[in-house]
């Protein structure tokens, strides 16, 4: 078999669910030496990765081909999980390989006479080779990325990925029969260059909660509905990574209102509506108040964010951003990974052990909004387990995703309170752990509650009754109704997810 024929069957056999669980020490090492030098005197490993690190820097691309394809070459004869023994010691060396052979199947795939991928077949080989290099190196800062200098850079890594969305973009073109209802023009940072520093690491906000912006973005620029022509433009999206920019600690939030503030000013097309045409996406709790000047530069465009109250640490923010007549809830992001574990641990209903679940803490941050004031919602429901009866009732802090996982697949409902703002990203784990949401949180709009019946699925309960009256509620309802509400959420959990994309694929998705 060709070394170029292989990248579907490795992935079918050993894709990536992240590094296989290093040891303290190992992560120390892999963490501290990101160039790898520490294995330099290390004879009998199956790569010299110092070695191999040293020739890329030397080695102009598409030469340095030769030593890739000897080193995944020589992984593939290994066993499946070579590669991530591998990457636990070198973090690096394996994504660095497979950047590089995901960049030359799209350099030398053919393109028909329209410059379009001729074969999709290609293009899903390179969309496999790039998600096991995503999948290893998300977890990076993108400063560490370049601090490791394995010959390319974080820049290099945003170009790549959004090669691979473009080639997908164009395979859907050529696939479309019809036109789309409506049109959208994306915003790109070569004609906008004050978006660059908002697009900073896209493979590192693609994962987690700070996702949503990313996967936004991703949808448009490879979807059918994007125009290059803004004359026929219905919709203009305008890309950003807000939050994961400032928690990522790239900017300050000074710096990201100053960013955003020029960015607005640049964008060419903006005036004609005034913004209202305009679509922004702000993925957190802080909403478009991430933007600080937001009712100064872009009051009447449409923002997609999953908050609909207020964020606790911005105590001067007493109104909520969100505008039900203009603004769209959309969903946090759970990656597929994250998905799939709920899934695995959600038990039949006859199973469960447990009434209920919920795994968080009371202080300070997660309480009432510092100004409007309120319910204390996370005391109020940590004080039920002093409750005479409730051994039956799961409560913790600071478990991991599995154990929180299991919890939920073994419990009837799953609290949902409020926290730092009003929404929560656990409304989405536990609706896939099969756990019916007991949603605490008064003035948290859901996704889609248009066409959606939530009241099939969820139990709103009001904040100011958290009590015995809320556990004689949960326990007078009979196994028949928990079971309607159970199946319900199946059938429209996927709402809640983001498809994912070809490059997530996984053997546990099929």
């Amino acid at each position: 078999m060709r070394l170029q024929d292989w990248p579907s069957l490795l992935v079918a056999a050993c894709l990536v669910q992240g590094i296989v669980d290093p040891d303290e020490q190992e992560k120390r090492l892999a963490w501290k030496y990101l160039d790898c030098s520490n294995l330099r005197n290390e004879v009998d490993r199956p790569v010299d990765w110092p070695r191999f690190r040293q020739h890329l820097l030397e080695t102009p691309y598409p030469e340095n081909m030769d030593a890739v394809f000897e080193i995944l070459n020589r992984l593939s004869t290994k066993s499946a999980s070579s590669y991530d023994e591998e990457a636990r010691s070198c973090l690096m060396g394996v994504p660095a390989a497979f950047f590089y052979l995901t960049r030359f199947t799209l350099d030398t795939m053919e393109r028909d006479e329209a410059g379009r991928p001729a074969d999709p077949e290609v293009v899903k080989k390179a969309t496999l080779q790039y998600s096991v290099f995503e999948n290893y190196i998300s977890a990076l800062h993108p400063g560490l990325i370049n601090a490791g200098n394995w010959s390319f850079n974080d820049e290099e890594v945003f170009v790549l990925r959004k090669r691979i969305l473009r080639a997908y973009r164009q395979l859907e073109a050529k696939k479309s029969t019809h036109a789309p209802e409506f049109k959208v023009y994306v915003y790109d940072e070569e004609e906008v260059p004050q978006l660059k520093p908002l697009l900073r690491s896209q493979i590192y906000c693609s994962r987690g909660q700070w996702g949503t912006d990313v996967q936004v973005h991703d949808y448009f620029f490879a979807s059918d509905l994007q125009t290059d022509d803004p004359d026929e433009a219905d919709f203009f999206f305008v890309p950003g990574y807000a939050i994961c920019v400032l928690e990522g600690n790239l900017y300050s939030l000074d710096e990201v209102d100053e960013l955003y503030k020029d960015l607005v000013t640049a964008l060419p097309y903006f005036n004609a509506s005034g913004g209202r045409d305009h679509i922004f996406v702000f993925g957190s709790g802080m909403a478009q108040s991430v933007f600080q000047s937001w009712e100064e530069y872009i009051p009447q465009s449409i923002v997609l964010t999953p908050e609909t109250e207020l964020f606790n640490d911005f105590a001067w923010v007493a109104i909520p951003p969100y505008r039900p007549f203009k603004d769209i809830v959309i969903p946090g992001s759970l990656d597929l990974i994250e998905v799939i574990a709920a899934l695995e641990k959600s038990k039949p209903l006859h199973e469960r052990r447990f009434l209920s679940a919920f795994f968080g803490r009371a202080d300070v941050a997660r309480g009432p909004h510092p100004w409007v004031g309120g319910v204390d919602v996370r005391k109020e429901l940590l004080a039920l387990r002093e409750l005479p009866g409730t051994e039956d009732m799961k409560f913790g802090d600071g478990a991991t995703l599995e154990v929180m996982h299991e919890a939920y697949g073994d419990a009837k409902f799953c609290f949902v309170p409020r926290g730092k703002s009003g929404w929560s990203l656990r409304f989405f784990e536990v609706i896939f752990a099969g756990c019916i949401p007991v949603m605490i949180s008064d003035k948290w709009e859901l996704p889609f509650e248009d066409f959606l019946d939530v009241t099939r699925f969820v139990i709103k309960w009001p904040s100011t009754q958290i009590g015995p009256q809320l556990i004689a509620y949960l326990r007078s309802l009979p196994d028949s109704t928990v079971q309607e509400y159970m199946d319900e959420a199946k059938k429209i959990r996927c709402w809640y997810f983001y498809p994912p994309k070809a490059r997530d694929h996984s053997p546990a998705a099929h």
